[in-house]
């Protein structure tokens, strides 16, 4: 190569680098270099092929000097197929000349073109095969060598910009679909979010990959008694411990996975005894796969039916005791008439009449505890102030009290009137004294409490007596249950009747330590 063959080569290389290095559109930047080596070498037409590595073919991706018509018929290239197959196959240069007059079965699409010269360069990028660059020309059957020389040189840097730009093409396009697919991600997360927010069932979501919680909702938490932060950082990490207070729900999840509806029941945060339903399914939420309990709440439901037992037991028996109830009074009052006129006349059997009418007595005030299950009674209810009615009878209780050896304090606080019947609150507040002043010791003490909560007047009585056994808290409230040896079993029968027709629930809290009965009424509105 002389002196002029060497500037010249120089000129062209420096000229078609400044386009190398300005430009990122692959389309831009073959058009830009192609119009810079036309200036100097009358080239007239370039198609660049890029290797699809999915499906082993060439696809033209940038071209000129041909139509759109033409381009078409020539989009795809296999390898070995035509030049630019060939030198994709090869991977080595493949120059073509006086095309016109040739029976090469390679050239017959370009010779269609136009051409008489052309060279195709496979673009290889530290190895990595990338495509192919062609140039042509229409008005010259050959290229020089020094043209080849440059074209060569030229495709050697192409090659490894365009990969360079394909690359980070493929990146943004990688970096935008994953961007993309985070946002419906997030999207799923707030759709699925909203729906655990609004769905009034306690529901949880567990990851099947991690054991990990997913997704929980507000009424779970209340359910359990505790807040988000200590289900997850708290009672999650420990729910294979043999106390822990999620132990029983998740094996009756996992039941429930295989076996259907699965009723669990326990002790929430709050020492709360709780009765769920659980519906356990598998889910795939974020292409994972999770499963998905739904509680159902069964804790009101199971108290209603036991309370819906206990009244229907005592409209049983108050229909028993509107039935006979006087008929048995009346002949018991005559009875016990005739007693007292012998006990004057009948000196020597004094002491065998009183014990008769002592008895007498007992079967008329069971007789009365028995007409207050009526269902029929009459209830009259007034405004009225509960201190007051406690007051009015506290005489009574604290000697009864002395009489036991026990004392009795009453602690009445600020409350409001309420819609009472009194006849029937005195009697309920009597029962249940008297039924703490039995269950304690000599030198026991029994405290009255009266309060005001936001929505309910609070009536409890406590007493310091060994409590009630476990086995026997639920039955306290069946009609002629007892205990004592001279009870009725009707105290606390007739206590709950009372509540019941003023709109009241009553509470029991029992412990070595003593039983504390209260009695909730609804508030009115001020």
């Amino acid at each position: 190569m002389n002196k002029d063959e060497n500037s010249f080569k120089l000129l062209v290389l420096s000229e078609a680098g400044q386009e190398l290095i300005l430009n990122e559109n692959p389309k831009k930047l073959l058009d830009n270099l192609f119009n810079t080596l036309s200036a100097h070498l009358d080239l007239d037409l370039y198609l660049n092929y890029i290797f699809d590595e999915e499906i082993l073919r060439l696809r033209l991706m940038n071209y000129h000097g041909i139509t759109w018509r033409e381009q078409a018929l020539i989009e795809w290239v296999d390898l070995g197929e035509a030049v630019c197959g060939e030198a994709a196959q090869k991977l080595t240069r493949i120059v073509v000349e006086d095309i016109q007059n040739s029976s090469d079965p390679r050239v017959g699409i370009i010779k269609g073109f136009g051409l008489q010269a052309y060279v195709s360069h496979p673009l290889i990028s530290y190895g990595k095969f990338v495509g192919t660059l062609s140039f042509g020309l229409r008005e010259r059957p050959s290229f020089s060598a020094v043209e080849l020389d440059i074209l060569q040189n030229i495709c050697s840097q192409v090659s490894i910009v365009l990969d360079r730009i394909l690359l980070i093409s493929t990146l943004k396009k990688k970096n935008w679909e994953l961007a993309q697919k985070n946002k419906e991600l997030r999207h799923s997360e707030e759709q699925l979010s909203a729906i655990f927010s609004v769905i009034p069932s306690p529901m949880l979501v567990v990851s099947l990959y991690n054991n990990q919680i997913i997704e929980y909702n507000d009424p779970l938490l209340s359910m359990l008694g505790i807040n988000g932060e200590e289900l997850v950082n708290r009672y999650w990490p420990e729910r294979h411990n043999e106390n822990s207070l999620l132990k029983r729900i998740m094996e009756a999840s996992l039941q429930s996975l295989y076996g259907g509806h699965i009723e669990v029941s326990f002790k929430n945060a709050l020492d709360q005894q709780k009765i769920c339903l659980c519906q356990t399914v598998t889910v795939d939420i974020n292409q994972s796969p999770c499963m998905l309990t739904v509680f159902s709440d069964l804790t009101e439901h199971k108290e209603y039916e036991k309370e819906m037992v206990r009244l229907d037991q005592l409209h049983l028996i108050g229909e028993m005791a509107a039935g006979i109830g006087h008929e048995v009074r009346n002949p018991l009052t005559t009875v016990r008439g005739f007693l007292q006129l012998m006990s004057k006349k009948e000196s020597g059997k004094q002491s065998y009449l009183e014990i008769m009418i002592e008895e007498l007595d007992r079967a008329n005030s069971i007789i009365s505890e028995f007409l207050g299950l009526a269902k029929n009674q009459r209830i009259d209810m007034k405004y009225d102030q509960l201190n007051e009615l406690i007051v009015k009878i506290f005489p009574l209780i604290q000697a009864d009290a002395t009489v036991a050896g026990k004392t009795v304090n009453a602690e009445l606080g600020q409350i409001p009137p309420m819609y009472m019947d009194e006849r029937m609150i005195r009697q309920l507040i009597l029962n249940m004294v008297r039924n703490g002043l039995e269950a304690m010791p000599p030198q026991g003490r029994l405290i009255i409490r009266t309060f005001a909560e936001e929505d309910a007047i609070i009536l409890s009585v406590e007493d310091n007596g060994k409590g009630i056994p476990s086995d026997q808290i639920e039955h306290i409230w069946k009609p002629f249950y007892t205990t004592k040896e001279s009870g009725s079993g009707l105290g606390l029968a007739v206590c709950f009747n009372v509540a019941n027709k003023h709109g009241a629930k009553i509470d029991v809290v029992t412990g070595p330590d003593g039983t504390t009965f209260s009695v909730k009424f609804k508030r009115l509105p001020a």
